[in-house]
């Protein structure tokens, strides 16, 4: 019976046409060249593993520099501070024997007094101790120069007289302040205090200090003889 069912399908082959037998051939030969293929295909590289992102928080935290710590002050050394604003200084005012003194040029004196109120020529015992005053009313200041001199030959205070002595003296003050800053005058009377050596002489009123003058040393102007033989 097998052999009736073989020669029966052999027959039957043979009265096919090529083409179909083409058709209808077995698949064996064509797996080996698939599988060569597939032999000759580079493995797949496993996948690699994903790491977890890391939160945004710890991302920053790596990446941030940690904060340089501050250097310790040396010891002994000295803080920065701001310099300080200069501060105005206050007019001084007129000092008798420091801004304003016998001996100094003349001109000097004008250009710290001003234009003055007056200009009067007073007659020496000869011409060439004719002298010159020259009136600051507003400053309670005359000064005295001898013909043909630069230099102040004497300095009359007056009573409207506001600024000070270089010793702190002012105008005003009583007699006491005198002999405190200038020991006992050589000679005195109710109206006058002598200070020759200093060439200095006070007027006084009810023990008060009222006016002054001040010569320059062995002055020949005539208002200072005068006060010497008072």
């Amino acid at each position: 019976m097998n052999i009736l069912k073989l020669a029966v399908l052999f027959i039957f082959c043979l009265m096919l046409p090529q083409g179909v037998l083409a058709d209808t051939k077995p698949t064996d030969k064509q797996a080996p060249a698939t599988m060569a293929k597939a032999e000759k295909a580079k493995p797949v590289a496993p996948a690699k593993k994903v790491e977890k992102a890391k939160p945004a928080t710890m991302a920053k935290a790596d990446t941030a520099k940690p904060a340089t710590p501050a250097k310790p002050a040396k010891k002994g050394a000295k803080q920065a501070q701001a310099p300080a604003k200069p501060k105005k200084k206050k007019p001084e005012g007129l000092v008798i024997g420091k801004n304003l003194k016998v001996g100094m040029p003349l001109a000097n004196a004008i250009k710290l007094l001003g234009i003055p109120g007056s200009i009067s020529v007073k007659r020496g015992t000869e011409s060439k101790l004719d002298s010159v005053a020259i009136a600051y009313g507003n400053h309670g200041i005359v000064l005295h120069s001898l013909n043909g001199k630069k230099n102040i030959e004497a300095l009359e205070i007056l009573p409207q007289f506001k600024g000070r002595f270089a010793e702190g003296i002012k105008i005003g003050e009583k007699f006491t302040a005198l002999i405190e800053k200038y020991g006992v005058p050589q000679s005195m009377t109710a109206s006058l205090a002598k200070y020759p050596a200093k060439g200095m002489y006070f007027s006084l009123k009810e023990n008060m200090l009222v006016a002054a003058h001040i010569f320059a040393k062995n002055s020949k102007i005539l208002s200072h003889q005068l006060y010497k033989n008072r």
